[in-house]
């Protein structure tokens, strides 16, 4: 495997699941990661946990994406896409098999969604906020699968709307 600056990748992939964390953007639990040159040569593992009853978006619109959901679904991913913008980051690989869907229902039975992203490897942080996203969301929208247009627009609604929004802390 390619690495920059003759590091191995996983070392930004480490940084990216730390920042994230703090970000309140959820990941998979990281179990273990580390990298170590061995005579001359790199060695690295990443573990993680696996998401428990997340599911893909593909298989969600598979599974009938119930309508009910599909505007807090669609928010969630905003604001957790928003949230990493703001603070400079860019995932990097926004494609709809490295993002992750939770639904269920909170203490008042109403329907709630949680998302999680995977596979940070290519995330980095930028200098402007606005360069940050504009590749993911491109990523997102092109690569959509399943997801029907109405509900792109809606995504591409609520980012814009959350962006002008004042910030939001970050969910325990």
């Amino acid at each position: 495997m390619l690495h920059p600056f003759a590091r191995p990748t996983i070392l930004r992939e480490l940084q990216a699941y730390r920042a994230f964390a703090r970000l309140g953007v959820r990941t998979p639990r990281l179990v273990y990661g580390g990298a170590r040159k061995w005579q001359g040569q790199w060695q690295a593992l990443l573990v993680t946990e696996a998401l428990q009853d997340f599911i893909g978006p593909g298989q969600w619109y598979a599974n009938g994406g119930a309508a009910a959901l599909k505007e807090s679904v669609l928010c969630r991913l905003a604001s957790t896409l928003v949230r990493l913008r703001r603070a400079g980051w860019q995932h990097g690989c926004c494609y709809p098999n490295h993002v992750f869907v939770k639904v269920g229902e909170n203490e008042s039975d109403a329907p709630q969604a949680e998302i999680a992203l995977l596979d940070l490897e290519k995330s980095r942080r930028h200098l402007s906020a606005r360069a940050a996203s504009a590749h993911d969301l491109g990523q997102l929208s092109r690569h959509r699968g399943d997801m029907p247009e109405a509900d792109l627009l809606l995504f591409q609604r609520v980012c814009q709307r959350r962006l002008a929004d004042p910030p939001e802390t970050p969910e325990s």
